[in-house]
């Protein structure tokens, strides 16, 4: 991405956090980046057009931040298990990419299922690459990975930004969620 582009984005990030995707203009974005409304309009043909590109940006930044941290690990039960709890810690934190995935109107208004599949998919092959691993070092049972993958994605979903009723926000269910991966994939 251009420099251009990514400051158009850092400063509609900045305007977005402080007052809202509905309050944010492209007007305001031209003056905080000190450029013409038209040179946005050559990168983005709409605010909701840049917005569904700062949230691709922010969520591949996200997924780099997560894996980056797994690269000195070789085992991949290990690596499993340290995605999960930094991924949980990570989503459990206020970042941007968290506010938007919590905000329901917001996320569904603004990116269409395509985009979410797009971030799903790439997150799911990643996993499932790591069980595949698992399975070829002869630690993880014949499981079809993408499946687990799938359903594991959606587990940790459900147990961070997505987190509803009736369990309760102040308790940290990462150890549960570990548990029951682990014992899902083990040969034992």
């Amino acid at each position: 991405m251009n420099d251009i582009k990514n400051l158009i984005l850092d400063k509609a990030k900045e305007r977005m956090e402080r007052f809202g995707f509905k309050k944010t203009t492209m007007d305001e974005i031209s003056k905080d980046c000190r450029i013409s409304k038209k040179t946005i309009y050559e990168h983005f043909t709409d605010k909701e057009g840049m917005f569904k590109c700062l949230l691709l940006r922010e969520c591949h930044k996200t997924i780099e931040i997560l894996f980056s941290q797994l690269e000195d690990v070789s085992d991949p039960l290990e690596k499993l298990i340290l995605l999960t709890r930094n991924a949980i810690s990570h989503f459990n934190q206020d970042h941007f990419v968290t506010r938007i995935l919590k905000d329901d109107e917001l996320y569904l208004a603004f990116v269409k299922r395509k985009y979410h599949e797009v971030i799903d998919e790439e997150i799911i092959s990643i996993i499932a690459q790591l069980i595949r691993e698992g399975k070829k070092q002869g630690q993880f049972r014949d499981v079809d990975e993408r499946i687990v993958a799938y359903a594991g994605f959606k587990l940790f979903q459900a147990f961070s930004y997505a987190r509803t009723e009736p369990l309760r926000k102040d308790q940290d269910y990462t150890d549960v969620l570990i548990d029951f991966l682990v014992n899902a994939l083990i040969k034992k």
